[in-house]
């Protein structure tokens, strides 16, 4: 089954903080978690978050905020509260419930981002119990929950979820789906047998959801007859209807662009529409809301003021690029907005500020930045629309194929893809064919095998804001190179798979632990403990 979505997992998800893997999948996981404990009534009263020390979370989750959006999660906080970076700090002190983070050794240790969420529940009866959830952030927010109170699951918040367990759950299947369905669109249900405590078989019903369904309906279900345990949660993002492979391969793709007028964004609307069970003007509605927000954390970036920053090293800079009077024939005034929107972008990100993967956090400047520049020169929401809906079929080709997780394959799985997602998009805006788009995309991952991801003390500012920059010049350099006639040669499929190859053989120094190269520089090392002894950002010297 394919979940891939190209609004959830390529240009979204919609997040706070400067990494997608320690920042929006964890917030999903711990909104979850919470749901999941609490759907009886039940308060949390204490939450441990456990990282193993060899993993990638241990050396940066308080530099990328994974403990702000764990905590945020679990206490059910929006994105939007204006009080989500406090949540922390006030959990941590043991108000609301009592959070913590531990380093040890985790029995399941097969992905870089393993976690395992041990939550302490107080139900109304009084009573108290322990849940466990064990899963793995595994790229551009994207996660799973494969273990649940002993339990194997694979919980991905791709759908709302309706567990329920009783002795003999198949005599009252029928009527739990029902009363499942009478307000929510049915995805598809598994029944399984698992064993309880004292070697008693409960067997659990799982019913994917739209949406979870009313409190009534949730009643009605506790008080069927032979009921034990009722848990529900609702989807982190837009819920996925269909597990087609949409994406696969890119031929896969321009196999079904003839059948939408030959257009590679009718084709990316149509297979996202399919994906999420929603009609094509629903599906083009969200673009182009997604696209406006980009645009708006864009300005909200260049209004942002210097003393409100928390960035650790680097000053805001985006306005006074955007506002910098070049020397003539150097650059040109859609590459400059352009990066200056890509900077923008990222300053917002290492700020907290609400902002989308795309198709990561540290990547998030390229694919705004570029639509900046589009629009600040004669592209109209339509067409950047547009641009963004190709920009996200190629991302779900890559991700399809691989991975947007820098533990796993290092920058060229951030920055890497998201310039080949723009330089499609680019070519999308000015004319060009789906093969093109392709094609620019091609050139941008056969520049960037073996980019390695090497953020200077775990925070996603340098060299990240610098990459972004450099993949949005890589973006629109690639498509202007493929709209004159150059020829990739090599296809996207065949780098990609590449892109994979040599990240899995990177040292794991060189994916994302901040121990390997920039982060090993004397400047870099001379900068942490500028920091680390207070030092403001606007006053930090590096050494030679």
């Amino acid at each position: 089954m394919q979940e891939i979505s190209l609004l959830n997992s390529v240009v979204g998800p919609v997040m706070r903080g400067p990494s997608s893997s320690h920042c929006a999948a964890p917030y999903m996981m711990g909104r979850l978690a919470r749901s999941l404990s609490t759907s009886q009534g039940e308060v949390i009263e204490t939450a441990d978050i456990r990282f193993d020390p060899r993993g990638s979370f241990a050396p940066v989750y308080q530099a990328q905020s994974s403990d702000e959006n764990f905590a945020a999660g679990l206490a059910g906080a929006s994105l939007t509260d204006p009080d989500f970076r406090e949540i922390l700090g006030r959990a941590s002190a043991g108000e609301g419930f009592t959070f913590s983070v531990t380093i040890t050794e985790l029995q399941r240790n097969n992905h870089p981002n393993r976690v395992d969420m041990v939550i302490s529940v107080r139900a109304k009866d009084g009573s108290l119990r322990q849940d466990v959830y064990q899963g793995a952030s595994i790229g551009g927010g994207m996660f799973y929950i494969d273990r649940m109170n002993g339990e194997d699951v694979y919980l991905t918040g791709k759908t709302a979820v309706l567990y329920v367990y009783a002795d003999d759950v198949k005599s009252v299947q029928n009527r739990i789906a029902d009363l499942a369905a009478t307000d929510n669109r049915l995805l598809g249900q598994d029944v399984m047998t698992v064993p309880a405590e004292g070697g008693i078989a409960l067997e659990r019903l799982e019913i994917s959801l739209q949406r979870v369904p009313a409190p009534d309906v949730v009643r009605d279900i506790v008080a069927l007859a032979g009921i034990k345990r009722v848990l529900v949660a609702d989807a982190a993002q837009y819920p996925v209807c269909a597990g087609d492979d949409l994406f696969s391969t890119t031929q896969g793709v321009l196999d079904k662009v003839s059948s939408h007028n030959g257009s590679l964004a009718h084709t990316a609307l149509a297979l996202e529409a399919q994906r999420l069970g929603l009609s094509t003007e629903e599906t083009r509605l969200l673009f182009i809301e997604r696209a406006e927000l980009m645009l708006r954390v864009v300005e909200e970036g260049f209004s942002a003021r210097e003393q409100d920053s928390v960035m650790r090293f680097l000053t805001l800079k985006a306005r006074k690029v955007r506002d910098a009077n070049l020397p003539a024939g150097l650059g040109g005034a859609v590459l400059q907005d352009a990066i200056a929107g890509a900077l923008s972008a990222m300053e917002r990100d290492s700020n907290r500020g609400l902002v989308v993967a795309a198709p990561t956090a540290g990547s998030a400047g390229v694919v705004p930045g570029t639509l900046y520049g589009l629009v600040r020169h004669g592209i109209d929401i339509e067409g950047a629309a547009d641009a963004l809906q190709v920009m996200a079929l190629i991302g779900a080709v890559f991700a399809a194929r691989g991975t947007f997780a820098a533990e796993c394959g290092g920058c060229s799985v951030e920055t890497g893809a998201s310039a080949a997602m723009a330089a499609g998009g680019v070519v999308q805006a000015f004319g060009g064919s789906a093969e093109q788009c392709f094609d620019a995309a091609s050139m941008c991952l056969m520049n960037t095998l073996g980019l390695v991801c090497d953020p200077v003390g775990g925070d996603v500012e340098i060299p990240c804001h610098a990459r972004n920059v450099a993949g949005v010049s890589h973006a629109y350099s690639s498509a202007m190179a493929v709209m004159a006639g150059f020829d990739a040669v090599l296809g996207f499929d065949e780098l990609v798979d590449q892109t994979v190859k040599i990240g899995s053989m990177m040292h794991a120094d060189l994916r994302c632990t901040a121990r390997g190269g920039c982060a090993a520089t004397k400047t870099a090392h001379k900068l942490v403990e500028q920091v680390t002894a207070g030092i403001p950002a606007a006053t930090q010297t590096g050494i030679s």
